[in-house]
């Protein structure tokens, strides 16, 4: 689904991945879990592109659910991948950030991997880079649901790419829920950033991208973490 111009929404069941589409360039934003080439190269397809036209593949961080499906979807279409560097490292090896309460945070980093990318094949971003997509996409830092987390902003558009520093659940913008947050007050402290770049867009990780929020609505969030 297109949510602003040339930015598609692609539902992935575990996770939302985002198309823009700007040819020649073509740039996936998260791969979303394991296995899930397919729906995105048929959702390309329907669009009148193939696989090999992906140009770049950007990650805003290691989780599973966001780059499960990175090294095929590279292997099969050779787009660039771009991650910041300590996401980069993890991806080489196939792990996740450490985020989620002990016991299950164990079990993945024991059991749990997916299919890594050589770090030698990532491109690195940094905070305060601007990408050459949707008029200059802003490489922002955003800590807090993990360490690795980066968020994408595009003032010419007004989307954010926000990862999983924003979600939306029960029809509201919410913070990442403090039980899978690595450090809670850099959550909130990113959030409050995010909020401040007042988004017409917020293509969110998890949950319907919000696209009719008012800059009221987006205030009074902004407002109750400041106070927290």
């Amino acid at each position: 689904m297109e949510i602003a111009p040339h930015v598609h929404w692609v539902e992935t069941g575990g996770s939302n991945v985002y198309l823009v589409i700007e040819p020649p360039n073509i740039v996936l934003i998260d791969t979303g879990m394991p296995r899930q080439q397919r729906t995105i190269f048929d959702y390309l397809r329907q669009l009148g592109h193939q696989p090999t036209d992906l140009s770049h593949i950007l990650v805003t961080h290691a989780d599973m659910d966001h780059v499960g499906s990175l090294a095929a979807i590279h292997k099969a279409s050779g787009a660039q991948v771009l991650a910041g560097a300590s996401s980069a490292s993890l991806i080489d090896q196939g792990k996740s950030p450490k985020h989620m309460p002990v016991i299950v945070q164990w079990i993945i980093d024991t059991f749990i991997h997916y299919g890594a990318v050589p770090q030698s094949q990532i491109s690195v971003f940094k905070e305060g880079d601007t990408l050459p997509f949707l008029g200059g996409l802003q490489v922002l830092a955003t800590p807090g649901h993990t360490l690795d987390h980066f968020s994408f902003f595009s003032p010419v558009v007004g989307v954010l790419f926000v990862g999983d520093a924003l979600n939306t659940r029960d029809g509201r913008i919410q913070i990442t829920p403090p039980r899978i947050t690595a450090d809670k007050t850099a959550a909130r402290q990113s959030a409050i950033r995010l909020l401040e770049l007042s988004p017409a867009v917020i293509a969110c990780g998890h949950g319907t991208p919000s696209t009719n929020h008012t800059a009221d609505e987006l205030m009074q969030i902004f407002n109750g973490l400041r106070q927290e």
